[in-house]
């Protein structure tokens, strides 16, 4: 006669009797974890007594997921230890892991198609399966992935570059001597680290007559943030130029009134569609700047606006956030455009280029000299970063200075 047992009341009943004391829970745990050892070990030994390529053909799968797994670990402990090296500070990371694991998951299917590819090759030909050049390799891939992945985060982030550069105008004259400007725009402060300690002491070693800011002061997580606030004032503090620091709003700051907020306490001048002459060593500049509403008929009107009155054979330079009003700016004759809001990109891909500008031009204006009629507009990549929940990386896109001696061929 065959006896069922009915385990369910089984450990029902061993439960109840046993549950009710310390002891007992302890005893209940190590008679479950006896019973998941016995059953692991029945299973191992019976794997074990397999040959030998199957079992290595049956721990490709499971090796492929522990790399992912321990890469994913390993994406984790690198964004949350960029505040504490002082690199970033953002604390949503959710949208950086699920794109780091979404890269994963594609490395893992193209891994499964090159092994059908591979085994249907070999099968072909008559040659053995090898599974292990093919972990390797993944393996290979995943840490390549990582490292691009520390670069970015860690390290392109403070490779600060100074781009200098020479004009011409005939609207200044060659008898003064020229004007240096340096332009800095999207800083995009959290808090003070050591690229803002770099971009200080590279802007003030190049000895500006002139700094112009456009735009783009405070993360776009850190807009209402005092602290962030009061290290941008601290960092403007620090900048030296003997004719004036010179801003425009960017496309986070809403109001004229968070800017007056923002500058308190420091010698920053806004420009809020004004135009103010100033004369550096006999040379005349005409700063116009306007401010950004992504609204383009809007801030064309502004930018006509802003240039009524001014002399045609002025030397009139153009602080605007994005490179949006360059053909607006073109026919209005305007001498030099700066901007930026692009970042150039921040992450551009090898031989494809930024993946995403955020200008209606896409990325023909990304970064760099560019002319439209008479008109020179210079767009920087900008210093900081994007923020709320965007990665704070930067990929073959490094923060940029823009450094410009303004030289005169005019009477």
């Amino acid at each position: 006669m065959q006896v069922e047992w009915d385990w369910g009341r089984v450990a029902q009943t061993f439960q109840w009797q046993l549950a009710g004391s310390l002891t007992g829970k302890v005893l209940v745990g190590i008679a479950l974890l006896c019973l998941v050892g016995i059953i692991a070990g029945v299973r191992a030994s019976s794997w074990l007594r397999q040959p030998h390529e199957t079992r290595e053909r049956q721990m490709v799968l499971p090796r492929l997921i522990g790399i992912v797994l321990l890469c994913d670990l390993g994406d984790w402990t690198l964004l949350r230890a960029l505040p504490w090296l002082r690199l970033s500070f953002s604390t949503q990371i959710a949208l950086p892991l699920i794109v780091a694991a979404l890269v994963r998951l594609a490395l893992l299917w193209g891994w499964a198609i090159a092994a059908l590819i591979l085994r249907w090759w070999q099968r072909r030909h008559g040659t053995p399966a090898r599974d292990r050049p093919l972990v390797l390799a993944f393996l290979v891939v995943n840490l390549s992935f990582s490292a691009i992945q520390a670069y970015a985060y860690v390290a392109e982030p403070l490779l600060v570059e100074t781009t200098e550069l020479s004009l011409a105008f005939e609207d200044l004259s060659s008898a003064a001597p020229p004007v240096r400007v340096v332009h800095l725009t999207d800083i995009h402060i959290e808090r003070n680290s050591y690229r803002e300690a770099t971009v200080i002491r590279r802007v003030n070693a190049l000895q500006p007559d002139l700094i112009v800011l456009s735009g783009d002061y405070l993360n776009l997580s850190r807009l209402h943030d005092p602290v962030s606030a009061a290290h941008f004032r601290e960092l403007v503090g620090q900048l030296r130029a003997p004719y004036g620091i010179y801003a425009v709003r960017g496309s986070v700051e809403p109001t004229i009134d968070s800017m007056a907020w923002l500058a308190e306490g420091t010698d920053l001048v806004w420009l809020e569609q004004e135009a103010v002459t100033v004369d550096v060593r006999g040379q005349s500049v005409t700063l116009l700047g306007v401010a950004c509403s992504h609204q383009e008929p809007l801030d064309a009107r502004r930018l006509a606006q802003t240039a009524q009155g001014v002399p045609a054979d002025a030397f009139t330079l153009l602080l605007y956030h994005s490179p949006d009003l360059i053909r607006e700016a073109a026919a209005g004759q305007i001498d030099l455009y700066l901007g930026g809001h692009t970042h150039g990109g921040q992450l551009r891909l090898p031989i494809l280029g930024p993946i995403y500008t955020g200008s209606k031009y896409g990325s023909k204006y990304a970064s760099g000299l560019f002319q439209e009629g008479s008109t020179r507009m210079v767009i920087s990549r900008g210093i900081g970063m994007e923020g709320s929940n965007m990665p704070r990386a930067r990929f073959l896109c490094r923060p940029e200075i823009v450094s410009i001696e303004l030289k005169g061929t005019g009477d």
